[in-house]
């Protein structure tokens, strides 16, 4: 495989959200020679990457505030720094903000406006209809009296989210959705969300294992050429069923890859996202779940197997000469160690009674390789750190 030259030292790019997902990007343009500030609420693994050297790391919230600490940054800096948003949270924040922020730094056109919609659940259902590109059934509700309105329509079992997850994190203790079997359970969990959580929405379940699930990264640039690619394909997740990653390894899915183009081109995105479907037993047609539009958890995957994808993106942002496409490697197991063990262990123990079947952990073929989200050799301080990090998050939700 060829080796990757490093890009014009002098850039300067901002990570905003330090998770193993921002560590990604961290250790990915750091690698290409960026000079790198991260920002988070809170305490996270990456503030412990040698990727932020000096300090190069702020606590601070998403407001205002934090908007003219950036602004203030960027004029130090002598350049057009590379923005980079790791998390919704942080995605509404540009979004809020883009017409200052565009003042001072360089990010990816989608959050100038089309981001919303793909973070919109209903929205981007309705934007699915639109261009064709199928989707399991769903529905939304602003508020809790419009949710419980929806309990004698809507097919049983399904899953609760809310419309931005962030605001319900507290309530949801570790979960991303609420699995209702029955009415009676949905009219429970209906009785219970707190009303500060915000709109929710009600989706269709998609039977089958998680090893059905296909995933697609790629950034695309400002002229809507898709570059560095890159499919895999899920077998587990944390927490089981409706979880994030912690099992993926890398392999084609030609159909994932010609679906996610072929949208993504027709609504005009342009920037880093992530594509996730399942495919329906039912009739075994892929269903678009979402689009992530910024890297997502298990992007470290498209690294290992010889994708560059947020390299390619601040390449073609900073105006640099952009990187070759290569194949991309087969069969590289990414895996999240203590949630995977943690889901493996769910299947063994609740399996049998689960909603899904146990994943076909052979679907994506045999393992050529291996890498993981937090751990590297070259960069070990995030991995030592991060059980503290697991350890006040547990503390946190028993509080």
């Amino acid at each position: 495989m060829a080796v990757l030259t490093p890009m014009d030292p002098r850039f300067h790019a901002i990570v905003l959200g330090l998770s193993p997902t921002g560590l990604y990007v961290a250790r990915e343009l750091g690698r290409a020679g960026g000079r790198l500030l991260g920002v988070d609420l809170g305490p996270a693994p990456a503030t412990a990457s040698r990727y932020f050297s000096g300090g190069q790391t702020w606590q601070a919230a998403a407001d205002g505030a934090l908007v003219d600490r950036l602004l203030a940054y960027a004029s130090g800096t002598g350049t057009r720094p590379l923005l980079v948003p790791t998390s919704d949270v942080f995605i509404e924040l540009v979004m809020r903000h883009a017409a200052r922020l565009r003042q001072a730094f360089e990010f990816a056109p989608c959050y100038d406006g089309l981001a919303e919609d793909l973070l919109d659940k209903q929205r981007f259902h309705a934007l699915c209809a639109r261009h064709g590109v199928e989707t399991p059934g769903i529905w939304q509700a602003p508020d809790k009296a419009a949710l419980a309105a929806l309990a004698p329509s809507i097919p049983y079992p399904c899953i609760l989210k809310p419309v931005l997850i962030h605001r319900a994190k507290d309530f949801l203790k570790g979960h991303k959705v609420l699995v209702a079997r029955t009415r009676e359970e949905y009219a429970a969990y209906v009785d219970s969300i707190p009303a500060e959580s915000g709109a929710w929405f009600v989706q269709e379940i998609i039977p089958g294992p998680e090893s059905a699930i296909t995933l697609f990264a790629t950034y695309v640039d400002r002229g809507g050429d898709v570059r560095q690619g890159f499919t895999a394909r899920k077998l587990r997740q944390y927490p089981s069923g409706f979880g994030s990653a912690s099992l993926v390894i890398s392999h084609d899915c030609e159909e994932t890859r010609e679906i996610s183009t072929r949208f993504l081109q027709a609504i005009g995105f342009r920037g880093v996202c992530g594509v996730e479907f399942k495919r329906d037993p039912r009739d075994g047609r892929l269903k678009i779940i979402e689009i992530n539009p910024r890297p997502t958890l298990w992007f470290q995957l498209s690294h290992a197997a010889g994708k560059r994808v947020v390299e390619s993106a601040a390449r073609d942002l900073l105006g640099l000469p952009s990187l070759p496409d290569l194949p991309q490697r087969q069969g590289v197991q990414w895996r999240y160690l203590l949630k995977d063990w943690a889901s493996a262990a769910f299947y063994r123990r609740q399996g049998a009674a689960f909603l899904f079947p146990a994943p076909d952990l052979s679907a994506g073929g045999p393992v050529t390789a291996r890498c993981w989200p937090v751990f590297d050799a070259a960069d070990p301080m995030p991995a030592l750190v991060e059980p503290f990090h697991f350890l006040r998050k547990a503390l946190r939700r028993l509080a």
